[in-house]
């Protein structure tokens, strides 16, 4: 699942929503991998009947071939014009096998495909319904404040169990995985950028300010190479749905 969620955050980006409603990005970015794999799918289903087609005309010309030397053996033809039927049929066996073992290939990339289509559609009715069901106090959207520098973006979090995954995007384009814990009121997230990797960790806690939800903590960069500050501090308001 990783995986996926890597390409499509680098193929669609983060954070998407409709004006007036929330999307759950997390749900939003696997269906639109599904999308590109069914379209990868009917793609080597359209190679796959066009590999049959070339093999159905290779193997025809193969057995043309050598019905033709059986003819021409019996009619005693010359030694060079034997020969050269020969190279012809060798030349033509290579290319059935070669037809062979593309259609093999394509056949075996087809059916990884549709598991792993299944395996997406599958989680994104899982994540589906446990969006409806989740009345918990982290799933959602978080809008995000890092210090020093000011920098501004979204986290979107989803909880499952004590467990933590989502995504985010900060200004200047940075945008990537998050992964963590919830234990209590206490949040650690591991934050995994598409560009630089695992750059940081940010800890915090839940609190209630003004009537609103919020997480305030510190972080720690774990890439120091990537130019960033040390560390910091960190605060977090949650959206409204």
């Amino acid at each position: 699942m990783r995986r996926w969620l890597g390409v499509a955050l680098v193929l669609c980006g983060v954070g998407s929503t409709a004006v007036g409603q929330y999307r759950d990005p997390v749900i939003e970015v696997f269906k639109a991998q599904s999308e590109i794999e069914k379209r990868l799918l009917a793609n080597d289903l359209t190679a796959l009947e066009k590999a049959q087609g070339e093999l159905s005309d290779a193997s025809f010309r193969l057995l043309r071939l050598g019905d033709d030397l059986i003819r021409a053996e019996r009619e005693g033809e010359d030694v060079s014009g034997l020969q050269a039927r020969s190279a012809d049929i060798a030349r033509a066996e290579a290319e059935v096998a070669r037809l062979i073992g593309a259609c093999q290939m394509l056949r075996t990339a087809i059916g990884v495909r549709r598991s792993v289509l299944e395996q997406m559609q599958a989680e994104i009715r899982r994540l589906e319904e446990a969006s409806q069901a989740s009345q918990d106090e982290l799933s959602g959207r978080w809008s995000v404040a890092i210090e020093p520098g000011g920098l501004r973006g979204a986290f979107d979090l989803r909880l499952d169990g004590t467990l933590v995954t989502g995504v985010y995007q900060l200004a200047g384009g940075w945008k990537g995985s998050l992964r963590g814990t919830l234990i209590g009121e206490i949040v650690r997230l591991e934050r995994i950028d598409t560009q630089q990797g695992f750059v940081a960790v940010y800890s915090g806690r839940l609190v209630v300010r003004e009537g609103s939800k919020r997480i305030e903590g510190s972080w720690e960069a774990t890439n120091l190479a990537a130019g960033m500050p040390a560390g910091g501090s960190w605060v977090a308001r949650r959206e409204p749905r």
